[in-house]
């Protein structure tokens, strides 16, 4: 049976333009003390760390960091953090640029599993390119492998506009149909049947919990909007 899958956008980071208007020029940037705060918090209003079983994320810094942080109770149960380059963001300004492999290992000594991670992993081609037809293939290769494992809920902190792809919330041109992801917003999922590309559907209580229902009716989701649930 397809896993329950909780996916969460990273906390506040330098790049921020709340913080530097140029952000987008600091590679690879830490979470702020504001995002390490959030990451508390939601550490403290998320009720299921006793059944999450796995653990992944960006390779990116701030979604390493957002990830330990947030779900320390799962990491206590000897559950370390597979660091996976296929939820990386979906851009190649220096912010989106991971570091080298020999780097994050320094940064994160414990709790970080870096097995799918090669040398050269951050560069933006092949695969791992930013067009559209590649971020949908990514995001697909991504979920299929995530169906695919055997443990029954998993967390992935990724970024605010690949979140788009994993959701299929994009049109053809690779624009966004819905709004950004808040900071460490967290959205809970399960896996449609029959899907070859292994698309996940936000659950009930997911969308009433951030106030995406009223009156019965999806009121965010553009291609639902109007349709009972």
């Amino acid at each position: 049976m397809a896993p329950i899958l909780h996916i969460m956008r990273h906390g506040q980071g330098y790049h921020s333009e709340a913080v530097n208007k140029n952000g987008h020029e600091i590679r690879d940037p830490w979470l702020t003390p504001k995002g390490v705060e959030q990451c508390h918090e939601r550490c403290k209003s998320f009720a299921r760390h006793d059944q999450v079983e796995l653990l992944l994320a960006s390779p990116l810094r701030r979604a390493l960091q957002t990830c330990a942080l947030s779900f320390a109770p799962v990491l206590d149960k000897s559950i370390k953090i597979i660091a996976l380059p296929m939820a990386e963001e979906a851009s190649d300004a220096p912010c989106d640029t991971g570091s080298p492999l020999e780097v994050l290992r320094k940064d994160f000594p414990q709790h970080v599993d870096f097995d799918h991670i090669k040398y050269g992993w951050f560069h933006h081609d092949g695969e791992y390119a930013i067009d559209p037809k590649a971020l949908n293939a990514r995001a697909a290769k991504l979920r299929r492998w995530i169906r695919d494992r055997s443990e029954k809920e998993v967390v992935l902190v990724s970024h605010g506009f690949f979140n788009h792809y994993m959701t299929g919330d994009v049109n053809e041109k690779g624009e966004q149909t819905t709004p950004w992801w808040q900071e460490t917003e967290l959205r809970t999922f399960t896996f449609l049947e029959d899907r070859e590309d292994a698309m996940i559907e936000e659950t009930d209580k997911s969308l009433l919990g951030r106030g995406a229902v009223k009156d019965g009716l999806i009121i965010n989701r553009p291609e639902l909007r109007g349709k009972d649930r």
